[in-house]
Protein backbone atom coordinates (compact mmCIF):
# COMPACT_ATOMS: atom_id res chain seq x y z
CA UNK A 1 0.00 0.00 0.00
CA UNK A 2 1.46 3.41 -0.92
CA UNK A 3 2.38 5.36 2.20
CA UNK A 4 0.39 8.52 2.81
CA UNK A 5 3.51 10.21 4.17
CA UNK A 6 5.56 9.26 1.09
CA UNK A 7 2.74 10.42 -1.16
CA UNK A 8 2.67 13.80 0.57
CA UNK A 9 6.45 14.02 0.28
CA UNK A 10 6.11 13.98 -3.52
CA UNK A 11 4.42 17.38 -3.20
CA UNK A 12 7.11 18.84 -0.96
CA UNK A 13 8.44 22.10 -2.28
CA UNK A 14 5.61 22.65 -4.78
CA UNK A 15 2.66 22.85 -2.39
CA UNK A 16 2.17 24.00 1.20
CA UNK A 17 1.98 21.05 3.63
CA UNK A 18 -1.42 22.25 4.83
CA UNK A 19 -2.79 22.26 1.27
CA UNK A 20 -1.44 18.80 0.51
CA UNK A 21 -3.02 17.43 3.71
CA UNK A 22 -6.32 19.12 2.92
CA UNK A 23 -6.33 17.55 -0.55
CA UNK A 24 -5.65 14.14 1.00
CA UNK A 25 -8.53 14.59 3.45
CA UNK A 26 -10.88 15.73 0.69
CA UNK A 27 -10.02 12.61 -1.32
CA UNK A 28 -10.68 10.42 1.71
CA UNK A 29 -14.09 11.99 2.33
CA UNK A 30 -14.98 11.71 -1.36
CA UNK A 31 -14.18 8.00 -1.23
CA UNK A 32 -16.23 7.60 1.97
CA UNK A 33 -19.24 9.37 0.48
CA UNK A 34 -18.92 7.45 -2.78
CA UNK A 35 -18.88 4.12 -0.97
CA UNK A 36 -21.92 5.17 1.07
CA UNK A 37 -23.85 6.04 -2.10
CA UNK A 38 -22.80 2.78 -3.75
CA UNK A 39 -24.01 0.79 -0.74
CA UNK A 40 -27.44 2.47 -0.75
CA UNK A 41 -29.24 2.07 -4.08
CA UNK A 42 -32.18 4.01 -2.67
CA UNK A 43 -30.04 7.10 -1.97
CA UNK A 44 -31.37 10.36 -3.41
CA UNK A 45 -28.26 10.96 -5.50
CA UNK A 46 -24.90 9.62 -6.59
CA UNK A 47 -22.97 12.87 -6.90
CA UNK A 48 -19.98 11.78 -4.83
CA UNK A 49 -19.91 8.38 -6.53
CA UNK A 50 -19.97 9.97 -9.97
CA UNK A 51 -17.15 12.32 -9.02
CA UNK A 52 -15.11 9.47 -7.54
CA UNK A 53 -15.54 7.42 -10.71
CA UNK A 54 -14.66 10.41 -12.88
CA UNK A 55 -11.59 11.13 -10.82
CA UNK A 56 -10.57 7.47 -10.94
CA UNK A 57 -11.04 7.27 -14.70
CA UNK A 58 -9.04 10.45 -15.28
CA UNK A 59 -6.67 10.21 -12.32
CA UNK A 60 -3.64 9.37 -14.39
CA UNK A 61 -4.47 11.98 -17.02
CA UNK A 62 -5.29 14.99 -14.86
CA UNK A 63 -3.54 18.03 -16.26
CA UNK A 64 -3.04 19.78 -12.91
CA UNK A 65 -4.16 20.19 -9.32
CA UNK A 66 -6.80 22.75 -10.26
CA UNK A 67 -8.71 20.10 -12.19
CA UNK A 68 -8.40 17.56 -9.36
CA UNK A 69 -9.62 19.96 -6.68
CA UNK A 70 -12.52 20.99 -8.91
CA UNK A 71 -13.71 17.42 -9.43
CA UNK A 72 -13.49 16.57 -5.72
CA UNK A 73 -15.10 19.79 -4.47
CA UNK A 74 -18.00 19.63 -6.90
CA UNK A 75 -18.74 16.02 -6.08
CA UNK A 76 -18.82 16.75 -2.36
CA UNK A 77 -20.85 19.95 -2.61
CA UNK A 78 -23.38 18.33 -4.92
CA UNK A 79 -23.45 15.44 -2.47
CA UNK A 80 -24.70 17.72 0.30
CA UNK A 81 -21.62 18.91 2.21
CA UNK A 82 -21.75 22.57 3.34
CA UNK A 83 -20.02 25.40 1.50
CA UNK A 84 -17.63 25.64 4.43
CA UNK A 85 -16.09 22.44 3.14
CA UNK A 86 -14.86 24.05 -0.08
CA UNK A 87 -11.18 24.93 -0.09
CA UNK A 88 -9.59 26.78 -2.99
CA UNK A 89 -6.09 25.32 -2.46
CA UNK A 90 -4.78 27.81 -5.03
CA UNK A 91 -1.17 26.74 -4.55
CA UNK A 92 -2.11 23.34 -6.03
CA UNK A 93 -3.36 24.86 -9.30
CA UNK A 94 -0.16 24.31 -11.25
CA UNK A 95 0.90 21.02 -9.65
CA UNK A 96 1.28 18.48 -12.50
CA UNK A 97 -1.34 15.77 -12.41
CA UNK A 98 1.38 13.12 -12.43
CA UNK A 99 2.60 14.36 -9.03
CA UNK A 100 -0.83 13.58 -7.54
CA UNK A 101 -0.83 9.90 -8.55
CA UNK A 102 0.88 8.58 -5.33
CA UNK A 103 -1.59 10.52 -3.17
CA UNK A 104 -4.56 9.18 -5.12
CA UNK A 105 -3.18 5.62 -4.91
CA UNK A 106 -2.71 5.85 -1.14
CA UNK A 107 -6.38 6.78 -0.70
CA UNK A 108 -7.68 4.19 -3.18
CA UNK A 109 -5.79 1.29 -1.57
CA UNK A 110 -6.37 2.21 2.10
CA UNK A 111 -8.22 -0.52 4.01
CA UNK A 112 -10.30 1.96 6.01
CA UNK A 113 -10.83 5.61 5.00
CA UNK A 114 -11.55 6.64 8.60
CA UNK A 115 -8.22 5.21 9.80
CA UNK A 116 -6.40 6.97 6.95
CA UNK A 117 -8.10 10.23 7.93
CA UNK A 118 -6.82 9.76 11.49
CA UNK A 119 -3.34 9.38 10.00
CA UNK A 120 -3.82 12.75 8.29
CA UNK A 121 -4.64 14.35 11.64
CA UNK A 122 -1.49 12.88 13.18
CA UNK A 123 0.56 14.32 10.34
CA UNK A 124 -1.20 17.67 10.79
CA UNK A 125 0.20 17.81 14.31
CA UNK A 126 3.74 18.02 12.93
CA UNK A 127 3.11 20.01 9.74
CA UNK A 128 0.70 22.71 10.91
CA UNK A 129 2.10 26.23 10.66
CA UNK A 130 -1.00 28.31 11.27
CA UNK A 131 -1.85 27.47 14.87
CA UNK A 132 -4.39 24.77 14.03
CA UNK A 133 -3.43 22.11 16.52
CA UNK A 134 -5.68 19.21 17.36
CA UNK A 135 -6.01 17.46 20.71
CA UNK A 136 -4.25 14.06 20.73
CA UNK A 137 -6.75 11.16 20.92
CA UNK A 138 -5.55 9.91 24.31
CA UNK A 139 -6.00 13.30 25.94
CA UNK A 140 -9.41 13.75 24.35
CA UNK A 141 -10.40 10.30 25.59
CA UNK A 142 -9.34 11.24 29.14
CA UNK A 143 -11.38 14.44 29.30
CA UNK A 144 -14.45 12.80 27.75
CA UNK A 145 -14.12 9.89 30.18
CA UNK A 146 -14.14 12.35 33.08
CA UNK A 147 -17.19 14.13 31.65
CA UNK A 148 -19.00 10.80 31.12
CA UNK A 149 -21.57 11.97 28.53
CA UNK A 150 -24.77 9.95 28.15
CA UNK A 151 -27.18 9.47 25.28
CA UNK A 152 -29.48 12.45 25.04
CA UNK A 153 -26.83 14.90 26.24
CA UNK A 154 -25.87 18.04 24.36
CA UNK A 155 -22.07 18.29 24.03
CA UNK A 156 -20.39 21.58 23.12
CA UNK A 157 -16.80 22.47 22.25
CA UNK A 158 -16.20 26.24 21.82
CA UNK A 159 -12.81 25.71 20.19
CA UNK A 160 -13.55 22.46 18.40
CA UNK A 161 -10.51 22.11 16.13
CA UNK A 162 -10.88 18.90 14.16
CA UNK A 163 -13.88 17.76 16.22
CA UNK A 164 -11.93 15.22 18.26
CA UNK A 165 -13.79 15.81 21.54
CA UNK A 166 -17.14 15.49 19.77
CA UNK A 167 -16.18 12.17 18.18
CA UNK A 168 -14.77 10.84 21.45
CA UNK A 169 -18.09 11.69 23.11
CA UNK A 170 -19.87 9.48 20.57
CA UNK A 171 -17.36 6.67 21.14
CA UNK A 172 -17.82 6.95 24.91
CA UNK A 173 -21.60 6.69 24.74
CA UNK A 174 -21.46 3.76 22.32
CA UNK A 175 -18.88 1.90 24.45
CA UNK A 176 -21.20 2.21 27.46
CA UNK A 177 -24.17 0.69 25.66
CA UNK A 178 -25.88 3.93 24.64
CA UNK A 179 -26.88 5.27 21.25
CA UNK A 180 -24.33 7.74 19.89
CA UNK A 181 -26.97 9.02 17.47
CA UNK A 182 -28.89 10.44 20.43
CA UNK A 183 -26.07 12.85 21.29
CA UNK A 184 -26.44 16.43 20.08
CA UNK A 185 -23.03 17.81 19.08
CA UNK A 186 -22.12 21.50 18.82
CA UNK A 187 -18.88 23.26 18.01
CA UNK A 188 -17.32 26.55 17.03
CA UNK A 189 -13.82 27.58 15.97
CA UNK A 190 -12.04 30.72 14.82
CA UNK A 191 -10.11 28.85 12.12
CA UNK A 192 -11.66 28.06 8.77
CA UNK A 193 -9.13 25.27 8.22
CA UNK A 194 -10.02 23.72 11.58
CA UNK A 195 -13.74 23.82 10.75
CA UNK A 196 -13.14 22.30 7.32
CA UNK A 197 -11.16 19.54 9.00
CA UNK A 198 -13.91 19.01 11.57
CA UNK A 199 -16.57 18.69 8.86
CA UNK A 200 -14.46 16.12 7.04
CA UNK A 201 -13.54 14.26 10.25
CA UNK A 202 -17.15 13.98 11.37
CA UNK A 203 -18.32 12.99 7.90
CA UNK A 204 -15.81 10.20 7.40
CA UNK A 205 -16.72 8.81 10.84
CA UNK A 206 -20.44 8.93 10.10
CA UNK A 207 -21.28 11.71 12.57
CA UNK A 208 -23.10 15.03 12.37
CA UNK A 209 -22.68 18.22 14.39
CA UNK A 210 -23.87 21.80 14.46
CA UNK A 211 -20.66 23.71 13.65
CA UNK A 212 -20.37 27.49 13.59
CA UNK A 213 -17.68 29.95 12.50
CA UNK A 214 -15.08 30.84 11.62
CA UNK A 215 -15.31 33.13 14.65
CA UNK A 216 -13.84 33.18 18.15
CA UNK A 217 -16.24 31.98 20.82
CA UNK A 218 -14.82 34.58 23.18
CA UNK A 219 -15.68 37.64 21.11
CA UNK A 220 -18.39 36.29 18.80
CA UNK A 221 -20.32 33.49 20.51
CA UNK A 222 -22.50 31.83 17.84
CA UNK A 223 -24.56 29.98 20.49
CA UNK A 224 -25.41 33.01 22.66
CA UNK A 225 -28.64 31.71 24.20
CA UNK A 226 -27.63 28.06 24.57
CA UNK A 227 -26.37 25.98 27.47
CA UNK A 228 -25.22 22.37 27.32
CA UNK A 229 -24.98 19.23 29.43
CA UNK A 230 -21.27 18.79 28.69
CA UNK A 231 -18.81 21.54 27.74
CA UNK A 232 -15.21 20.65 26.84
CA UNK A 233 -12.38 22.80 25.52
CA UNK A 234 -8.69 22.80 24.66
CA UNK A 235 -8.18 26.50 23.93
CA UNK A 236 -5.02 28.36 22.88
CA UNK A 237 -2.85 28.80 25.98
CA UNK A 238 -1.92 32.25 27.29
CA UNK A 239 -3.66 33.91 24.34
CA UNK A 240 -2.75 37.59 24.14
CA UNK A 241 -4.72 40.39 22.53
CA UNK A 242 -7.88 38.30 22.48
CA UNK A 243 -10.07 41.36 23.07
CA UNK A 244 -7.94 44.29 21.96
CA UNK A 245 -10.98 46.46 21.20
CA UNK A 246 -12.54 45.86 24.60
CA UNK A 247 -15.86 44.70 23.15
CA UNK A 248 -16.22 41.98 25.79
CA UNK A 249 -15.23 43.96 28.88
CA UNK A 250 -18.73 44.04 30.34
CA UNK A 251 -19.75 40.59 29.15
CA UNK A 252 -22.24 38.63 31.27
CA UNK A 253 -19.90 35.63 31.19
CA UNK A 254 -17.34 37.29 33.47
CA UNK A 255 -19.31 36.60 36.64
CA UNK A 256 -16.09 35.67 38.49
CA UNK A 257 -14.09 38.67 37.30
CA UNK A 258 -13.05 40.44 34.12
CA UNK A 259 -10.23 38.47 32.46
CA UNK A 260 -7.11 40.42 31.55
CA UNK A 261 -6.75 41.46 27.90
CA UNK A 262 -3.23 40.05 27.90
CA UNK A 263 -4.17 36.47 28.77
CA UNK A 264 -7.35 34.61 27.80
CA UNK A 265 -6.94 31.54 30.05
CA UNK A 266 -9.62 32.62 32.51
CA UNK A 267 -11.79 34.04 29.74
CA UNK A 268 -11.94 30.53 28.27
CA UNK A 269 -12.55 29.00 31.71
CA UNK A 270 -15.45 31.37 32.37
CA UNK A 271 -16.86 30.80 28.89
CA UNK A 272 -16.99 27.07 29.67
CA UNK A 273 -18.71 27.78 32.98
CA UNK A 274 -21.23 30.12 31.35
CA UNK A 275 -22.26 27.52 28.75
CA UNK A 276 -23.00 24.76 31.28
CA UNK A 277 -26.62 23.88 31.98
CA UNK A 278 -27.62 24.07 35.70
CA UNK A 279 -26.89 20.35 36.14
CA UNK A 280 -24.14 20.31 33.50
CA UNK A 281 -20.43 19.70 33.77
CA UNK A 282 -17.43 21.19 32.04
CA UNK A 283 -13.77 20.49 31.48
CA UNK A 284 -10.93 22.57 30.09
CA UNK A 285 -7.21 22.14 29.47
CA UNK A 286 -5.16 25.01 30.89
CA UNK A 287 -1.46 25.67 31.35
CA UNK A 288 -0.38 24.49 34.78
CA UNK A 289 0.56 28.04 35.75
CA UNK A 290 -3.12 28.98 35.84
CA UNK A 291 -3.49 26.93 39.03
CA UNK A 292 -0.97 28.99 40.98
CA UNK A 293 -0.43 32.32 39.22
CA UNK A 294 -0.21 35.30 41.57
CA UNK A 295 -1.08 37.90 38.94
CA UNK A 296 -3.90 39.83 40.63
CA UNK A 297 -6.62 39.59 37.97
CA UNK A 298 -6.11 35.86 37.38
CA UNK A 299 -5.69 35.03 41.07
CA UNK A 300 -8.88 36.93 41.89
CA UNK A 301 -10.87 35.01 39.27
CA UNK A 302 -9.48 31.70 40.53
CA UNK A 303 -10.42 32.72 44.08
CA UNK A 304 -13.97 33.55 43.01
CA UNK A 305 -14.33 30.22 41.18
CA UNK A 306 -13.23 28.32 44.29
CA UNK A 307 -15.48 30.36 46.56
CA UNK A 308 -18.45 29.77 44.24
CA UNK A 309 -17.80 26.02 44.66
CA UNK A 310 -17.94 25.24 40.92
CA UNK A 311 -14.42 23.79 40.69
CA UNK A 312 -14.72 20.05 41.26
CA UNK A 313 -11.26 18.79 40.29
CA UNK A 314 -7.81 19.88 39.08
CA UNK A 315 -5.56 17.28 37.47
CA UNK A 316 -1.90 18.05 36.93
CA UNK A 317 -0.61 16.38 33.76
CA UNK A 318 2.91 15.82 32.40
CA UNK A 319 4.78 17.99 29.95
CA UNK A 320 4.93 17.00 26.28
CA UNK A 321 1.39 15.63 25.89
CA UNK A 322 0.48 18.37 23.40
CA UNK A 323 2.73 18.69 20.34
CA UNK A 324 2.74 22.50 20.47
CA UNK A 325 3.14 22.85 24.26
CA UNK A 326 6.28 21.64 26.01
CA UNK A 327 5.25 22.74 29.50
CA UNK A 328 3.02 20.71 31.85
CA UNK A 329 -0.72 21.15 31.46
CA UNK A 330 -3.68 20.71 33.77
CA UNK A 331 -7.30 19.67 33.48
CA UNK A 332 -9.91 21.73 35.32
CA UNK A 333 -13.31 20.15 35.87
CA UNK A 334 -16.40 22.21 36.73
CA UNK A 335 -19.91 21.46 37.94
CA UNK A 336 -22.85 23.59 38.99
CA UNK A 337 -23.54 21.43 42.05
CA UNK A 338 -21.61 18.80 43.99
CA UNK A 339 -24.68 17.42 45.70
CA UNK A 340 -25.80 13.82 44.99
CA UNK A 341 -27.63 13.27 41.71
CA UNK A 342 -27.66 10.75 38.89
CA UNK A 343 -25.07 12.50 36.71
CA UNK A 344 -22.78 13.15 39.69
CA UNK A 345 -22.74 10.31 42.24
CA UNK A 346 -23.84 9.51 45.79
CA UNK A 347 -21.33 11.69 47.67
CA UNK A 348 -22.05 15.27 48.64
CA UNK A 349 -18.74 17.04 48.00
CA UNK A 350 -20.03 20.57 48.48
CA UNK A 351 -17.25 22.88 49.61
CA UNK A 352 -14.51 20.46 48.51
CA UNK A 353 -12.24 20.11 45.48
CA UNK A 354 -10.30 17.04 44.40
CA UNK A 355 -6.70 17.44 43.21
CA UNK A 356 -4.82 14.71 41.35
CA UNK A 357 -1.09 14.83 40.60
CA UNK A 358 -0.42 12.79 37.45
CA UNK A 359 2.56 14.94 36.52
CA UNK A 360 5.07 12.08 36.43
CA UNK A 361 2.97 9.47 34.64
CA UNK A 362 3.79 9.99 30.96
CA UNK A 363 5.69 7.41 28.96
CA UNK A 364 7.94 8.10 26.00
CA UNK A 365 6.52 6.77 22.75
CA UNK A 366 7.95 6.61 19.24
CA UNK A 367 9.65 9.71 17.82
CA UNK A 368 10.08 11.33 21.22
CA UNK A 369 6.39 11.91 21.93
CA UNK A 370 4.89 11.49 25.38
CA UNK A 371 1.53 9.96 26.22
CA UNK A 372 -0.51 8.76 29.16
CA UNK A 373 -0.95 5.01 29.32
CA UNK A 374 -4.39 3.43 29.31
CA UNK A 375 -3.79 2.46 32.94
CA UNK A 376 -3.04 6.05 33.97
CA UNK A 377 -6.12 7.41 32.20
CA UNK A 378 -8.27 4.75 33.83
CA UNK A 379 -6.80 5.53 37.27
CA UNK A 380 -7.57 9.24 36.89
CA UNK A 381 -11.15 8.56 35.79
CA UNK A 382 -11.68 5.99 38.55
CA UNK A 383 -10.29 8.34 41.23
CA UNK A 384 -12.66 11.14 40.23
CA UNK A 385 -15.59 8.72 40.05
CA UNK A 386 -14.80 7.25 43.48
CA UNK A 387 -14.61 10.74 45.00
CA UNK A 388 -18.06 11.52 43.60
CA UNK A 389 -19.46 8.23 44.84
CA UNK A 390 -20.29 6.72 41.46
CA UNK A 391 -21.71 3.20 41.98
CA UNK A 392 -19.35 0.35 41.19
CA UNK A 393 -16.18 2.09 42.39
CA UNK A 394 -14.10 1.48 45.49
CA UNK A 395 -14.56 3.96 48.37
CA UNK A 396 -12.48 7.09 47.89
CA UNK A 397 -9.44 7.78 50.05
CA UNK A 398 -6.56 10.26 49.78
CA UNK A 399 -3.40 8.69 48.36
CA UNK A 400 -0.10 10.44 49.16
CA UNK A 401 1.60 11.57 46.00
CA UNK A 402 -1.52 10.97 43.92
CA UNK A 403 -4.73 12.62 45.15
CA UNK A 404 -6.25 14.63 47.96
CA UNK A 405 -9.70 16.03 48.71
CA UNK A 406 -9.31 19.65 49.79
CA UNK A 407 -11.79 21.74 51.75
CA UNK A 408 -12.48 25.29 50.66
CA UNK A 409 -10.79 26.47 53.87
CA UNK A 410 -7.61 24.53 53.05
CA UNK A 411 -7.49 26.09 49.59
CA UNK A 412 -8.02 29.54 51.06
CA UNK A 413 -5.17 28.96 53.51
CA UNK A 414 -2.95 28.15 50.51
CA UNK A 415 -3.87 31.51 48.94
CA UNK A 416 -6.17 29.72 46.51
CA UNK A 417 -3.29 27.87 44.91
CA UNK A 418 -4.83 24.67 43.47
CA UNK A 419 -1.73 23.15 41.89
CA UNK A 420 -2.08 19.45 42.83
CA UNK A 421 1.64 18.73 43.33
CA UNK A 422 1.68 21.31 46.15
CA UNK A 423 -1.09 19.53 48.04
CA UNK A 424 -0.81 15.76 47.63
CA UNK A 425 2.46 15.21 49.52
CA UNK A 426 5.29 12.84 48.66
CA UNK A 427 4.72 10.17 46.02
CA UNK A 428 3.89 6.75 47.40
CA UNK A 429 5.06 4.97 44.26
CA UNK A 430 7.95 5.33 41.88
CA UNK A 431 7.24 5.61 38.19
CA UNK A 432 8.39 2.37 36.52
CA UNK A 433 11.69 2.81 34.76
CA UNK A 434 11.87 2.52 31.00
CA UNK A 435 14.10 -0.18 29.54
CA UNK A 436 17.45 1.29 28.43
CA UNK A 437 17.21 -0.29 24.98
CA UNK A 438 13.73 1.22 24.51
CA UNK A 439 15.09 4.62 25.52
CA UNK A 440 17.88 4.35 22.95
CA UNK A 441 15.43 3.26 20.23
CA UNK A 442 13.05 6.11 21.02
CA UNK A 443 15.83 8.69 21.05
CA UNK A 444 17.14 7.35 17.75
CA UNK A 445 13.67 7.66 16.20
CA UNK A 446 13.36 11.22 17.50
CA UNK A 447 16.78 12.12 16.05
CA UNK A 448 15.84 10.67 12.66
CA UNK A 449 12.65 12.72 12.69
CA UNK A 450 14.65 15.85 13.47
CA UNK A 451 16.98 15.08 10.55
CA UNK A 452 13.94 14.70 8.30
CA UNK A 453 12.44 17.97 9.52
CA UNK A 454 15.77 19.72 8.99
CA UNK A 455 15.93 18.42 5.42
CA UNK A 456 12.41 19.55 4.69
CA UNK A 457 13.09 23.03 6.07
CA UNK A 458 16.29 23.24 4.05
CA UNK A 459 14.38 22.35 0.87
CA UNK A 460 11.72 24.95 1.61
CA UNK A 461 14.38 27.60 2.29
CA UNK A 462 16.15 26.81 -0.97
CA UNK A 463 12.85 27.16 -2.84
CA UNK A 464 12.24 30.54 -1.20
CA UNK A 465 15.75 31.75 -2.06
CA UNK A 466 15.28 30.74 -5.71
CA UNK A 467 12.16 32.89 -5.86
CA UNK A 468 14.01 36.03 -4.67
Amino acid sequence: MPSLKRALDTLRGIAAPESALTLAMMLIVLRHRAESERADPAASGTDALDAWRAFGDRGFRLSNGYEAVGIISQGLLDGGLPDLFVSNLRDLDDVPGSRLIPLFDSVVTAADPAVLFDDCLRLAQTKSKGGDYFTPPGLAQLLIGLMDPEQGDAVYDPVCGAGGFLLRARDHVASHGGSAELLALYGQDASRFALQTAVMNLTVHGAEAHLMGPASSLTDDRFPESTFDVVVANPPFNQTGWDENGYSRGDYRWRYGTPPAGNANFAWAQHVLSKMAPAGRGGILLPTGAASTTKPAERDIRTAIVEADVLSCVIELPAGLLPHVRNPVSLWLFTGSKQPRRSWGHHDQSGRTLVIDAGDTAVLTGRGRRELTDETRARIVDTFAAWRGVPGHEPYEDVPGWCRSLSREEIAAAHYDVLPSRHVGSPAVVTPSVDLHDQVDNLAEELLELFETSGRLEDELRDLLRQL
